[in-house]
């Protein structure tokens, strides 16, 4: 009974690593993304802008 709980334990360990893993690296894709985009170009939006 007890193995059963290591081994649900360590699969539920390896797919909290594997979630932070991704949110990690899309978060610093996105951050990257960011950087390149020509920043000169976006408009500021306001909330009373009418079209």
């Amino acid at each position: 009974m007890h193995n059963g709980i290591w081994v649900a334990g360590a699969i539920v360990l390896l797919v909290i690593v594997y979630v932070l893993a991704k949110v990690i690296y899309y978060a610093r894709l996105s951050r990257r993304q960011w950087q390149d985009v020509d920043q000169t170009k976006l408009r500021e939006w306001q909330d009373d802008d009418d079209w």
